[in-house]
């Protein structure tokens, strides 16, 4: 990423094959998406918006927070037009000192600052119904008002995580105190990897760990030809 030392780590358990994942270090970019279970195909939704949220974030006007949202919502069409199912998102764009993220679910952000451990997204929906995904007819602006501007801090760490990492009903949710004891191994890899490991629900789990290390100046994410890729699991 252009403006900063981060070291980034992820990991997966594959059960349905309903999840995705994007790291895209170039543009500060990363996301987690899972495939809504009970819609035929989810997993074409959860890979669509993989596959084309950099472009996306990369060719829209606006600010930061503002290409987010629209990409989203264009995501958001694109799979319901093309009956693709469903699909959560929460992305966290990293530019200069900042993080703008967005959450669309129940997938989850975590901030864990020295030993504070913050859920930065809620749960839009109860237990495994949601109430609102891209490719779920919502109107205008109503799919992406849950987003939020971190102010970034040397040592501190991000995760973002389906559901089946946090689990949806009683013994599969993961307490806090387990969260951040997962999130606080030694590296960004060994975190991501303790947090799949210590989901409990049977259902895929991904997870995407961070850390922001040191701040090296800042640039605006502008579109550049050819520049970066987003990358998925």
């Amino acid at each position: 990423m252009a403006g900063a030392r981060i070291a980034v780590g992820t990991s997966e358990l594959r059960i349905h094959g309903q999840d995705r994942f994007l790291v895209d270090s170039e543009l500060g970019l990363f996301a987690v998406f899972d495939g809504v279970g009970g819609v035929e195909g989810s997993e074409r939704a959860a890979e669509c918006a993989a596959q084309e949220l950099p472009q996306l974030c990369r060719r829209l006007p606006g600010e930061p927070l503002e290409r987010l949202a629209r990409a989203l919502t264009v995501l958001s069409s694109k799979i319901a037009r093309l009956q693709l199912g469903a699909t959560t998102a929460t992305a966290l764009w990293l530019v200069g000192e900042a993080g703008w993220w967005l959450s669309v679910g129940d997938s989850r952000l975590y901030l864990l600052r020295g030993r504070e451990l913050a859920q930065l997204s809620r749960d839009q929906g109860e237990g495994n119904l949601l109430d609102s995904a891209l490719g779920f007819p919502e109107p205008e602006g109503l799919l992406t008002r849950q987003r939020g501007r971190l102010d970034l801090r040397a040592g501190d760490r991000m995760a973002l995580v389906t559901d089946g990492v946090t689990g949806d009903f009683p013994p599969d949710i993961l307490r806090p105190e387990e969260l951040a004891a997962a999130l606080s191994r030694s590296s960004v890899q060994m975190a991501a990897e303790a947090l799949v490991a210590a989901g409990r629900k049977w259902d895929d789990r991904t997870a995407v760990v961070l850390d922001w290390l040191a701040p090296t100046g800042a640039r605006d994410p502008a579109p550049a030809p050819g520049g970066g890729s987003g990358r998925r699991s």
